[in-house]
């Protein structure tokens, strides 16, 4: 027989199932599942990784690559050592700060901030603050200004020109007792990352920070900024050995490691139950293959009297399975590719047609829907798609091949 023949009988089967309403019902289910399951996961995962780069670019666009903290929390002479740190390899900007937990107060209203004193020209080598500014404007000069995040100012309900009293974890001694530092500062500005650091978070100018906190000269440490974001941990732990002794090093993944890491479970959770449309689809497939073969019992045996293998009747009915496998997957595809690389412009237009937002950028920091589309996951869903749906024919296949023709052909 024609080397090719299992496979044209199995298209043969295939479209020969529409004679069966059933089968042939069940057969749409399944395709159609497939589908639906490939689109959902290809969109679900393109907006997952819109979502984590959003994430990562407005939370690390004021949160430097790494932090470089001296002995104590203490770095005197921290001009040379930050000469010595933007001379390694691989190192783009360097800037002194301060960091600091304080209370922020306004009336009756308060709130926990962290608190850092920067330099604001060489602030702009690590990160984005003066980009971030929605209202008023960045540091200048050192006369007890501050940059609040916009979420933090409508919480003390201040804005542009009001004034914060901060209170810091030390105190001042006087006759009359011992009283927590305190000092009023003007908002110069408003910055909006579109993350939680927007409710937290307080900038000022460096040298106010030395003069409250009584540093003299001194910093807490270096913010610095490296080429390539992901190798900020190995090539912080290199500049390491060459710092003064005591000194402690942070990347980007030791303060907001744990909130990446949320968000890849998610990615993983999302994926595993989606996932399960396609382990259904799959389900299915058996059902249309047991059903085939339980009804073309005395054409498999012709077709093993005609000299057809039991490994020639395997491949007929994989081929058969195959097909529904084959189509679903490749309509999802179809559907899958353009919705998840337009579908900011799709929830746009059916915001407009219903006159709502879908996110509340109050609430989810973001006001439109992000999608990144990926070949590399695209690629996983397909593989893993197909690759099921190829085991899900082989126990009915086999369950075929094992028909004696002698058996099936004796009441035809």
């Amino acid at each position: 027989m024609p080397t090719l023949y299992p496979l044209k009988i199995g298209l043969r089967y295939f479209i020969s199932r529409r004679r069966d309403r059933f089968l042939s019902l069940v057969s749409w289910i399944s395709l159609l599942g497939m589908a639906v399951g490939v689109t959902s996961l290809v969109v679900v995962m393109s907006v997952m990784n819109g979502f984590e780069a959003e994430l990562r670019g407005r939370v690390l666009s004021l949160v430097p690559h790494g932090f470089i903290d001296g002995p104590e929390r203490r770095l005197d002479n921290w001009p040379s050592v930050a000469e010595s740190v933007s001379r390694h390899p691989g190192v783009v900007g360097v800037s002194p700060y301060i960091g600091s937990a304080a209370m922020a107060m306004r009336g009756d209203r308060l709130r926990g901030i962290q608190l850092f004193a920067i330099d604001p020209l060489r602030e702009e080598n690590v990160s984005s603050i003066h980009r971030q500014i929605v209202e008023g404007r960045n540091l200048d000069t050192a006369s007890y200004q501050i940059v609040l995040g916009d979420i933090l100012a409508r919480h003390l309900r201040v804005s542009v020109g009001d004034n914060v009293n901060l209170v810091l974890p030390t105190v001042t001694v006087t006759p009359l007792g011992v009283f927590p530092r305190e000092k009023v500062f003007e908002v110069v500005g408003l910055f909006k990352a579109g993350a939680d650091i927007d409710g937290n978070t307080a900038f000022i100018h460096l040298a106010d920070g030395q003069r409250l906190l009584r540093l003299g000269s001194a910093v807490n440490g270096l913010r610095v900024e490296f080429d390539d974001l992901f190798a900020a941990p190995q090539r912080l732990a290199d500049l390491a050995r060459s710092l003064p002794e005591g000194s402690e090093t942070l990347s980007w993944a030791d303060t907001q490691g744990s909130l990446f890491q949320a968000v890849k479970m998610e990615k993983r959770m999302i994926r595993l139950l989606l996932f399960f449309i396609v382990v259904i689809a799959a389900f299915n497939i058996i059902s249309i293959l047991t059903m085939a073969v339980s009804q073309r019992r005395a054409a498999i045996a012709v077709l093993r009297t005609m000299g057809a293998t039991p490994s020639a009747i395997v491949t007929i009915f994989i081929c058969y399975g195959l097909m529904t496998a084959v189509l679903g997957v490749g309509l999802g595809a179809l559907l899958g590719v353009p919705l998840s690389t337009h579908i900011t412009e799709i929830i746009g237009l059916l915001e407009n047609l219903v006159g709502a937002k879908v996110f509340n950028p109050d609430v989810y920091f973001i006001s439109r829907i992000p999608s990144v589309f990926r070949w590399s996951d695209f690629i996983w869903i397909v593989g893993a798609a197909l690759l099921l749906s190829l085991l899900a024919t082989l126990y009915p296949a086999w369950q075929a091949s094992r028909i004696q023709p002698a058996e099936a052909l004796r009441y035809e």
